[in-house]
């Protein structure tokens, strides 16, 4: 089964400077909608300085 954005139950974004999360709010709003998955925001180095955010999504596959 295919799973959609509705199926989001939580959310964990990553960032190495935690002030630059101000800047991706937008762009989540845009693509979460009205969906409000449990969501975390934590900052730390990432392995490649090239990343400049990681996102790590779960979503929760229901019955039906």
């Amino acid at each position: 089964r295919v799973l959609f954005r509705s199926d989001v139950v939580r959310v964990q974004y990553i960032l190495p400077n935690g002030d630059d999360f101000q800047r991706c709010w937008p762009v989540l709003r845009e693509y979460f909608g009205s969906v409000r998955p449990a969501a975390t925001m934590i900052s730390a180095r990432l392995l490649d300085p090239r990343m400049l955010i990681e996102i790590e999504v779960t979503a929760l596959r229901r019955q039906g």
